[in-house]
């Protein structure tokens, strides 16, 4: 007789066991539709009866699940009336008509004059809370069901019986037949792009921080890329030595920024009313309204902050985005025209640099290093600026990871409408990627190098400085 190694597989547990429910073959450890598949072959060959029966399944409800982690109503009523809470009106945040309905039923109280009083029996009932442990532990009742605490569900349990032949029939004697057609399952042997796995890492990180995570468009007016962060138009980085400027659509539209636009010329200007005395030329709108490929993830930053309304939104926000930017750079081993940036705000009131510092620690310390520091620097749009820092043992260096500082008031206002603090920071990840995989060269983050794939261990903190 021929079989195939599957049929093989289970008429052997069937000689053992004589009979075996499919739920039960899973527990051992095989695949549902290959027991299904084994079985049919083995009735057809006569060695294997297959019966099916309708099985009731209980779950608990919502109610149920309330009822399990909460208590009952009547019971959690009984200890409130027990502590003092005696008139109804006080007991309205427990579901008062049940509570009361079956408190009653079971003769554990009395309602006189609109005031609950407990009855003689009721001692033992609050011992324990019945009715909350007998749902924890899946003992259910048919008046539960009725109750809306369970609900009732069905479902066909197959049973396989082994016959006379198949008791009697020696498995040695049987020949493995081979269905050369049937679909095999597809090897799993990839895994996770090991930058992809860092930029997942760190996105964790900030989630666990407790910030929410930004996106935006790559195609974004100057307004935002450079003019709401109070870069002047005649700024060396706007030209096209560095930027990608769109031909279609060329312009944006920047009515939707309303009277912003307006503020954000005033500040270019003269200032308008954030203390600053501007850049001091002839700001131009037809300039902000060019689209260019955004250089960095800051400009979804911008768009936010210009979003954030007070009356649906309370501070603090803390955001974040980890998202790709563009710049016109010459490609060689260490600049791209396209790079991974993490972008961070926290906008609030009573914020300082203490709180920036803490942030960008706590976040290099979840992805590994030990020593971090933040040195002076300029930007146009902090103040105060800084450079981001992290030492690396391994190097016995310390390595630039970014920029950060404090939204100048020429930034804040403009677009929140208000003053406030805001704690920003750009990041390359870039660099810890390439740490982690070991080479030089920043295009191979790219290339899918199949060596460098498969030898780039998974990333965790413990990677840095160990394992690269």
């Amino acid at each position: 007789m021929k079989l195939s190694e599957q049929a093989i597989r289970i008429l052997g547990e069937l000689q053992e066991q004589k009979q075996l429910t499919v739920g039960q073959l899973e527990q051992e450890g095989y695949d549902q539709s290959m027991v299904n598949r084994a079985a049919l072959e083995l009735q057809g060959k006569n060695l294997v009866d297959i019966t099916e029966d309708e099985e009731s399944i209980y779950t608990l409800t919502e109610a149920g699940k309330q009822v399990r982690d909460k208590g009952s109503p009547e019971h959690r009523l009984l200890k409130r009336v027990k502590q003092g809470d005696k008139e109804i009106s006080d007991l309205q945040d427990l579901q008062i008509d049940v509570a009361l309905g079956k408190a009653r039923e079971r003769g554990w109280i009395k309602i006189r004059d609109g005031e609950v009083e407990l009855l003689e029996p009721v001692e033992e009932a609050l011992e324990e809370d019945v009715l909350k442990k007998r749902l924890e532990e899946s003992r259910f009742k048919e008046e539960y069901s009725e109750r809306g605490l369970v609900k009732e569900e069905f479902k066909i349990v197959r049973t396989l019986e082994i016959t006379d032949e198949g008791r009697n029939l020696g498995l040695d004697d049987v020949e493995i037949e081979f269905n050369v057609e049937s679909k095999a399952e597809t090897p799993r042997t990839g895994k996770r792009h090991f930058y992809k796995d860092i930029l997942g890492f760190a996105r964790e990180k900030f989630v666990e921080m407790g910030f929410q995570e930004m996106s935006g468009d790559f195609v974004v007016p100057s307004l935002l890329n450079f003019d709401a962060l109070y870069t002047a138009q005649d700024h060396p980085a706007r030209d096209l030595h560095d930027t990608f400027f769109m031909k279609n659509p060329e312009k944006a539209d920047l009515s939707e920024y309303g009277d912003k636009v307006e503020h954000i010329k005033e500040t270019h200007e003269d200032g308008w009313t954030t203390g600053s005395s501007g850049w001091d030329y002839d700001w131009s709108e037809e300039e902000a309204a060019k689209n260019v490929l955004r250089t960095h993830t800051t400009a979804v930053s911008a768009r936010r902050l210009h979003e954030i309304d007070l009356n649906e939104e309370e501070l603090p926000k803390k955001l974040f985005i980890i998202g790709r930017n563009f710049r016109n750079e010459t490609v060689d081993r260490t600049h791209l025209a396209g790079f991974i940036q993490l972008d961070g705000i926290v906008v609030g009131e009573d914020l300082n640099f203490k709180n920036l510092k803490a942030y960008l620690s706590e976040f290099f310390q979840k992805m590994g290093y030990s020593e971090f520091r933040l040195i002076p620097s300029y930007y146009p749009y902090t103040e105060m600026s800084t450079e981001v820092q992290v030492y690396d043992e391994e190097e016995d260096e310390w390595l630039g990871m970014g920029g950060a500082g404090l939204f100048r008031p020429e930034v804040v206002k403009p677009l929140l409408g208000f003053e406030a603090t805001v704690l920003a920071w750009g990041l390359g990840v870039g660099r810890i990627a390439m740490k982690a995989a070991g080479i030089e060269d920043i295009r191979e983050l790219y290339r899918n190098d199949i060596e460098i794939l498969e030898t780039t261990p998974k990333w965790r903190p413990q990677n840095v400085g160990d394992s690269v």
